[in-house]
């Protein structure tokens, strides 16, 4: 397994919790070791309420900071037996994540897609849009509601043949870890759609399907369809009725993933999905 470090971000609400349970599920699979980022203009915003820290702590509020990551990275590094360290940021949270990211030359961001703020306007939610339009690594995304179970079944969306197999390591080594089935699928617009188009996307998976196969040669690897008219209403369906746990996409500046994975969409897959969207990069 190739994987190393994980970077996680945290604002110490429960859905940054939740992410980085799931990101210390993998490392303690995968061996690798967890970077937990703070940056300080997130925890000071008025999204956050600013004393709580400190009446935990009863310290000013960047030494309450410090003692309140020492000790999340305590009870991760004595319960999961992995290796845990911290780091806080000034600047923005996008900027910060991406740098710690490389700084640290890590192979994974894993973060929560809605922040405990209270407000409408959902601070994490929107960062980790950001962010998975500009990292260079794939950023999964841990919706509110989701809770960890061993991914078994994962779920590639892809829009077209044009990504390279080796494009989709990074789910391959999730599929390898932990023993699980990738389904590929492409969505075809029933609205829209010709007769050629169905050919031609049921050819175009089969081939794709092959073609991961034939390159990761110990992964199971299966041909799926996604026939509908909305394609998160058409995705969604297909995850419940298959008990898919993982969806992976390929991400390409201004292009159809970028275009769907915005503030409401994020919402929406947090909301009606409850499963974690691994963002894969296309370089």
């Amino acid at each position: 397994m190739i994987m190393k470090r994980i970077i996680v971000p945290t604002d110490f609400s429960p859905n940054a919790n939740k992410a980085l349970n799931f990101a210390a599920e993998i490392a303690s699979s995968a061996g690798a070791a967890i970077l937990l980022v703070n940056v300080n203009t997130l925890v000071e915003s008025p999204f956050r309420e600013k004393t709580a820290l400190e009446k935990k702590h009863n310290l000013p509020m960047e030494e309450a900071v410090q003692k309140e990551l020492e000790e999340i990275c305590a009870i991760i590094r004595n319960s999961m037996h992995i290796t845990i360290s911290s780091q806080s940021y000034g600047g923005t949270v996008g900027n910060a994540v991406l740098q710690a990211a490389e700084e640290s030359n890590a192979d994974m961001i894993v973060m929560g897609t809605l922040g405990d703020t209270g407000f409408k306007e959902k601070l994490i939610g929107s960062v980790t849009a950001a962010i998975i339009g500009k990292s260079k690594i794939p950023v999964l995304a841990v919706p509110l509601l989701s809770e960890w179970t061993v991914p078994r079944n994962i779920l590639l969306a892809v829009n077209h043949f044009d990504e390279q197999p080796a494009y989709a390591k990074p789910i391959i080594e999730l599929a390898r870890l932990f023993y699980a089935k990738i389904t590929v699928a492409v969505f075809t617009d029933e609205d829209t759609a010709v007769a050629v188009d169905y050919i031609e996307n049921n050819r175009g998976v089969l081939s794709y399907g092959q073609e991961l196969e034939s390159m990761y040669k110990d992964t199971r690897v299966e041909a799926g369809r996604l026939y509908g008219h909305r394609f998160e209403e058409t995705i969604d369906e297909y995850i419940k009725t298959n008990e898919v746990d993982l969806l992976a996409m390929f991400t390409h500046k201004r292009s159809f993933v970028g275009s769907i994975f915005n503030r409401s969409m994020t919402k929406k897959m947090s909301y009606h999905t409850n499963i974690p969207l691994l963002a894969i990069p296309v370089q």
